[in-house]
């Protein structure tokens, strides 16, 4: 089951079924706690999206290394059409160093 973490503080985590059906403004992948197939997995549920998607989307992977091997595979090109943010590889939005996300 998903789990999403509630803004702005990622250890206030909840299950999917404990939120019930909220809009979704903003989605962040990433952080040190993700590996490669977390970033396979979300390029493959965009791959397909035809424009822009309604959500504000970041997308950081860990290492550099993830990056390289992600931009091989044509990922970072899936995230880019349907309009996600790449940030640089490390730590990002779980210390707040490139963004915030919206006030509750």
């Amino acid at each position: 089951e998903p789990v999403l973490c509630c803004p702005n503080d990622p250890d206030d985590a909840k299950k999917l079924s404990e939120i019930g059906t909220p809009k979704i403004d903003e989605v962040f992948i990433g952080s040190c706690m993700t590996n490669i197939g977390h970033f396979r997995a979300a390029g493959e549920l965009l791959r397909n999206f035809e424009g822009q998607i309604p959500t504000k989307l970041w997308v950081a992977p860990p290492t550099k290394m993830d990056e390289a091997q992600l931009t091989k595979e044509g990922y970072f090109s899936i995230y880019g059409k349907v309009g996600a943010r790449t940030e640089m590889p490390g730590c990002s939005l779980c210390m707040g160093t490139q963004a915030r996300v919206a006030d509750k």
